[in-house]
C-alpha cells in the first residue's frame, strides 16, 4: 500500500509554476499547490524574477486604477511604476 505524503511529492517544474502564476498571486490555489509554487519560486531564480515582475505589475496596475478613463495615461503610470521598481522596457 502506497500512501502519498507531502514528503513523497516531487517538486514542480518551471512550466507548472508559471501556468499557476495568476491563480497563485490571487491566492486561488489550494494550500498544497500554494506551498508547491512558493517552494519552487523560492529556489528558482528565473521564476522568482518572473513572479516578482508579475507582483509589481499587479501592484502598479492597482495603484493606477484611480482614473482609468485615459488608457494612455494609465499605461504611462504603469510603466513609470515598473521602472521605479527597477524593471526596464528592454525585454
Amino acid at each position: 500500500m502506497t500512501i502519498s505524503t507531502e514528503l513523497e511529492r516531487q517538486p514542480i517544474d518551471c512550466r507548472t509554476a508559471v501556468r499557476q502564476l495568476w491563480d497563485y498571486l490571487d491566492h486561488e490555489l489550494d494550500a498544497v499547490r500554494m506551498a508547491e509554487v512558493t517552494a519552487h519560486v523560492e529556489r528558482c531564480a528565473e521564476c522568482g524574477e518572473h513572479f516578482a515582475f508579475a507582483r509589481t505589475f499587479l501592484s502598479a496596475l492597482s495603484a493606477s486604477r484611480s482614473d482609468v478613463s485615459d488608457a494612455a495615461a494609465l499605461r504611462s503610470r504603469v510603466v513609470e511604476a515598473l521602472q521605479r521598481e527597477g524593471f526596464s522596457s528592454d525585454a
